[in-house]
């Protein structure tokens, strides 16, 4: 990558004050000065009206070299801010910009907030749960008196006007840009013949649609099933679909046993269904389902990497699935950027012929501890110090 190779930055989002008080205090300590400068440049640059043609302006205003340029551009992908595209045929780069994650989510992330209560301890882990807590009222008291939405579309949608939406609504290419998953869900037969009344107009909006396309993907679920329990997640007070509940339905479903061990490709079945076909056609609890559900909505992995490190959790630990197990390989795999199985079963294979330094092989002693505890004990904080370490924070505002 040389100073006058070709570049775009397409900036995806915006940034509000919310996020921006997310990046400096949660991503800043963990990627470095280097990787937040080349951050806040391609952002700026992105959004403005002119955009540039090659990389010399990001190296003009960032003060960085290309080298630096590199190395930072590869952590800011790791920790999901930018995604990076080339072409071969005319030698240009094209940068994806995405915002950071909210302060809540961020802490709450199953990586990033592991690796910001490793590297920053508990005191300052709690503090910034309380900066990025949101503070509600409750309302149990209360009657809700909010005008649905429906009320106001319902008395005035005509048959030309579905045609017109049904023309102009994000197709299947649009919706599988959106997802961060490759999604195995055929969208038209899941909304062709679907009862407006089982599942609104209102309620066919793009997040409702990759969620549904998303857990059907994971969890190996028909077009025809999932209308089944979209219908039974809405909420018929106020016609939403209650996306918890949706999620607690689709883990909790009864998949029939296919023929999946005869797919040329196991590694390409669905997640969930993949663990399945492992355990003979057993059902997958709802904890290991979730988990699956974690390493591919969290973890961001493919699933056909998820499939791989089912495989290779299960034959190293005795056919157990550990929640602490599991995680610990997928963040090595996550920051080793391996996202298809070919790379997966590589690393593994690479794995397996380094040379053995101890004779006998044993499990770590935090996978035999419950995972319950470990979190308890991680998350224990000394009150006393951490109300005086807030004092001085507060006193030096």
């Amino acid at each position: 990558m040389g100073a006058m190779t070709k570049c775009r930055i397409e900036v995806i989002g915006e940034m509000t004050q919310e996020r921006h008080a997310a990046f400096v205090m949660l991503y800043y300590p963990l990627i470095g000065q280097d990787a937040a400068i080349l951050y806040s440049t391609m952002v700026a640059i992105g959004t403005r009206n002119q955009k540039i043609r090659n990389h010399l302006l990001i190296e003009k205003i960032s003060g960085l070299s290309k080298e630096v340029i590199e190395k930072n551009r590869h952590i800011l992908e790791q920790y999901l801010l930018v995604k990076t595209y080339y072409r071969a045929v005319d030698d240009q780069y094209v940068y994806q910009v995405f915002m950071p994650k909210e302060g809540n989510t961020f802490l709450r992330h199953e990586v990033f907030g592991r690796l910001y209560l490793k590297q920053m301890g508990k005191q300052v882990y709690e503090f910034n749960k309380l900066c990025f807590a949101h503070d509600l009222e409750d309302k149990e008291e209360y009657q809700e008196i909010t005008m649905p939405f429906e009320n106001i579309i319902k008395d005035q949608w005509k048959d030309s006007e579905e045609e017109n939406f049904q023309k102009l609504k994000p197709d299947e290419d649009d919706m599988q840009r959106m997802s961060d998953i490759p999604l195995s869900f055929n969208y038209d037969r899941f909304l062709t013949g679907y009862s407006k009344t089982l599942f609104p107009l209102t309620c066919r909006n793009q997040k409702n649609l990759r969620l549904i396309g998303e857990l059907a993907t994971i969890h190996g679920i028909s077009e025809m099933d999932m209308r089944k329990y979209v219908s039974q997640s809405m909420n018929l007070k106020d016609n939403t679909l209650n996306a918890e509940l949706l999620k607690r339905k689709v883990r909790n479903a009864k998949r029939s046993v296919m023929v999946d061990l005869d797919v040329k490709n196991p590694y390409a079945l669905p997640p969930v269904r993949f663990l399945q076909s492992k355990q003979h056609g057993i059902e997958v609890s709802r904890s290991d389902a979730y988990l699956i559900e974690t390493l591919i909505t969290d973890f961001k992995m493919k699933p056909e990497v998820v499939n791989v490190l089912i495989e290779y959790v299960l034959e190293k630990t005795n056919q157990r699935f550990s929640k602490s197990y599991v995680e610990k390989i997928a963040s090595v795999w996550v920051r080793l950027n391996i996202d298809t199985s070919e790379k997966a079963l590589a690393h593994i294979k690479e794995e397996e012929q380094k040379p053995i330094k101890t004779k006998k092989k044993e499990l770590p002693e935090w996978f035999q501890q419950e995972d319950e505890g470990s979190e308890k004990a991680n998350k224990t904080v000394d009150d006393k110090e951490l109300e005086e370490m807030m004092e001085r924070l507060r006193g030096e505002q």
